[in-house]
């Protein structure tokens, strides 16, 4: 049996736990309650990852990202429960360092929590960051084979054949190509010209050359996309190879991405050769 404390909510023989702060269970417990079901909290990190070592039969835990800790990921694996997590993408970082996070919304509404508990209860665990937050499938199905697609060709581009070292990148010249870009969206549908992988390689570039850090917050919002979708992009470029990820050595569910060095090397030999003062119509 579960302790009162963390109290499941079951649909049939699946158990769920909701790992959220107080605010949000209040938020979801009225809602939760009225279709009938069984709602449990926990209130802290700390605590989901005792009752997760002590109960092997939680399935499914929908977690505030802001609760995660190192601990708690450590609780976590393959073979533990499906995990939906919400909040601000400043948190994602253990998340990103984990296969077993599935994002649904920054902040979701009761409605939607309970059909993503329904959907992550009744599907196979796969491995992999999933995005639910979209509403159809099909485009998410089509936003996947785009990441794959893009990643397939910046790997290729990784490769070049130009064995000399590249050009110095000038960061104020990319901030105007990125300027250049969302000022389209004062005259066309944005949606139109979605490209958070190379919104997202533009700033990484800018950001290299300045020497600054780019937080996981940071570069979503630079990606142009929902916060899930570019939280989705952000893996998928990690996994393959083209951005590193760093813990923030001061809160490990913050993380920093960064090109990879021979990507870093690709954008710079990219915009040597299309980002002169000759060329004003930067795409």
């Amino acid at each position: 049996m579960l302790t009162e404390k963390a109290a499941a909510l079951r649909f049939g023989d699946v158990t769920t736990l909701c790992a959220v702060s107080p605010a949000w269970a209040d938020r979801y417990r009225e809602a939760l309650a009225g279709e009938g079901l069984a709602v449990g909290f926990v209130a802290d990190g700390a605590a989901l990852t005792a009752t997760l070592a002590d109960h092997w039969t939680i399935d499914v835990v929908v977690l505030d990202l802001a609760l995660a800790t190192p601990a708690l990921a450590a609780r976590l694996s393959a073979s533990g429960p499906r995990v939906l997590a919400f909040g601000n993408p400043e948190h994602a970082g253990l998340a990103l360092a984990s296969n077993l996070a599935d994002f649904i919304a920054e902040v979701p509404a009761a409605a939607d929590l309970v059909a993503a508990i329904r959907e992550a209860a009744a599907a196979p665990k796969a491995a992999g960051v999933a995005d639910r937050s979209d509403q159809s499938s099909a485009r998410l199905g089509a936003l996947g084979a785009e990441a794959e697609r893009v990643a397939a060709a910046l790997a290729r581009l990784i490769a070049p054949t130009d064995a000399s070292d590249p050009p110095p990148v000038d960061p104020g010249a990319i901030r105007q190509i990125v300027r250049a870009r969302r000022a389209r969206d004062r005259y066309f549908p944005a949606d139109i010209f979605a490209d958070p992988a190379w919104d997202m390689l533009l700033d990484l570039a800018a950001a290299r050359a300045e020497g600054q850090p780019v937080s996981v917050s940071s570069l979503c919002i630079a990606a142009c996309v929902p916060p899930t979708t570019a939280l989705r992009w952000i893996r998928t470029l990690c996994d393959a190879g083209l951005f590193d990820r760093t813990s923030d050595p001061l809160d490990a569910r913050r993380a920093f991405i960064a090109l990879a060095e021979p990507t870093a090397q690709a954008m710079a030999r990219y915009l040597g050769v299309f980002v002169r003062p000759e060329n004003q119509d930067q795409r």
